[in-house]
């Protein structure tokens, strides 16, 4: 629980609040701020303050102050320039208690300019830091509230004086001749409790996060897996239409055939535009495809698998307690901190990956690679590019929020579009180039073949310099 007024009152009453000088001040969070003072008999000592949560509290710190980094930086910045520009070099005047509150008054003077220190130590929304001139106008708060009208230029309007003494407020049972140190060392132990419980849920939440994107990663790998694993029924029709090819003439939509396996009829579909070969052809074609799709779902299923394993037992380990409070709590914080700690570590996307300035262009060489970029690394903001009328590699532009693809970079694209396509000998080449939500697949058509839509025309001469510098810096990458 907050500290009560009797118990503030014995507190400042310990400190060496007057004649000191203000040093310095940390912020630690969104709550708690840590101030650095001097006295010329006492030497330097350090005031830690708390408010707006169930521990708000001040008390000289003897100790390294472990907090839980808690709200938006923006503010933390703010006031925190404030003090450092303006109340660092300040020496105390007086301070002064509101009668039977836990509101307290700091009187600093900056080179004869007098500012006004307000705590008011809530664990509710009055809870605040506010700094005012002389005349209560306020220069700077640690939590605007307009609503209240506490905020830059508005006047600072105490409450009125409390006039009865509350006796439920008394101070605790004393442990120790010093209450500052008492102080310390009830609400320290307390505030780890809490951060230590906080870290648990913040790690807990962030685990099924992870858990829960493997999990759907995994069912999509094991859809795929299901839905192209009939892939020998191609190959048994294409079997039974080469065996019967015999029967087939032009422009047939199907043909019935006996099945010697399953010793029942069974109805072929045929495209009425293709020869019979090439009805048989495609067939063949479409269990290789179906094939490919099954092989490449079957590993990716296995490797979302394993990577889900892996984090179910990391966070098993990570969010099992031990006997040494302080190194959980460490653990639990490299956990939160480390913004790359719980990613998966990034797979190697197909092709070359390079870089012209911000943006990112990913290079298929063949077939294979432009059908798996289009599949899995590219999405319809993204830019494509390629050889028109040539067989080639496919370019993308990864697109980047709120920017214009420059004519730099469409050249750099260009030009690897040109360098890993059929016409490279020629040195030039006319290109043409769209967004990926412009693109339409062929039905039945070969591996990662596509048909642009909206598109615009490039021309393009090799450049072999600028090839040069973005392989280069691709490999220093």
């Amino acid at each position: 629980m907050s500290l009560n007024w009797r118990e503030i009152e014995l507190i400042v009453k310990e400190l060496p609040f007057e004649g000191s000088a203000l040093q310095g001040v940390v912020q630690h969070d969104f709550h708690s701020l840590s101030w650095s003072f001097y006295h010329p008999e006492h030497g330097r000592w350090t005031l830690y303050t708390e408010i707006g949560t169930p521990y708000s509290r001040l008390h000289m710190a003897t100790r390294a102050v472990a907090v839980q980094q808690m709200g938006k930086t923006a503010k933390l910045q703010r006031f925190i320039q404030f003090c450092r520009a303006n109340l660092e070099g300040s020496k105390v005047v007086s301070v002064e208690q509101m009668p039977y509150d836990r509101c307290l008054l700091v009187k600093l003077n900056n080179h004869e300019h007098l500012m006004c220190l307000y705590f008011r130590f809530y664990s509710g929304p009055g809870a605040n830091i506010i700094i005012t001139e002389e005349d209560d106008t306020i220069l700077e708060l640690l939590y605007r509230r307009p609503a209240r009208d506490e905020k830059s230029g508005a006047r600072f309007v105490l409450p009125p004086n409390k006039e009865t003494d509350d006796l439920k407020f008394q101070i605790r049972m004393r442990t120790d001749t010093s209450f500052n140190r008492q102080i310390e060392e009830e609400y320290g132990k307390a505030s780890n409790e809490q951060t230590l419980s906080d870290l648990r849920n913040r790690v807990e939440r962030k685990k099924e996060k992870i858990l829960k994107e493997l999990e759907a990663t995994a069912n999509s790998h094991k859809r795929n897996m299901l839905e192209s694993g009939k892939f020998n029924d191609y190959k048994r029709l294409a079997d039974l239409l080469s065996a019967n090819v015999h029967l087939l003439t032009a422009h047939e939509t199907s043909l019935s055939v006996q099945d010697w396996e399953s010793e029942t009829v069974v109805t072929i579909p045929l495209d009425p535009k293709l020869r019979p070969n090439e009805n048989i052809t495609r067939l063949y074609d479409r269990f290789q495809k179906a094939k490919g799709s099954f092989e490449n779902a079957k590993t990716e299923y296995a490797k979302a698998e394993a990577e889900l394993l892996r984090m179910q037992e990391k966070y098993e380990r990570l969010l099992a307690p031990s006997d040494n409070e302080k190194a959980d709590i460490q653990r639990l914080k490299r956990e939160l901190g480390n913004e790359t700690a719980d990613k998966i570590t990034p797979v190697q996307s197909p092709g070359l990956t390079l870089h012209s300035g911000q943006f990112t262009l990913l290079v298929g060489r063949n077939a294979k690679e432009n059908d798996e970029l289009l599949r899995h690394w590219v999405k319809g903001n993204d830019y494509w590019m390629h050889t028109r009328d040539c067989p080639g590699g496919y370019v993308f532009i990864k697109n980047l929020k709120e920017k214009t693809v420059p004519l730099e970079v469409l050249l750099d694209a260009a030009n690897l579009a040109l360098v890993f396509s059929k016409a490279k000998n020629q040195g030039r080449a006319d290109l043409y180039y769209t967004q990926v939500k412009y693109l339409r697949r062929t039905k039945g058509g070969k591996t990662g073949l596509v048909i642009p839509t909206q598109e615009k025309n490039l021309t393009v001469v090799l450049d072999e310099n600028r090839l040069a510098r973005l392989l280069l810096e691709d490999d220093h990458a």
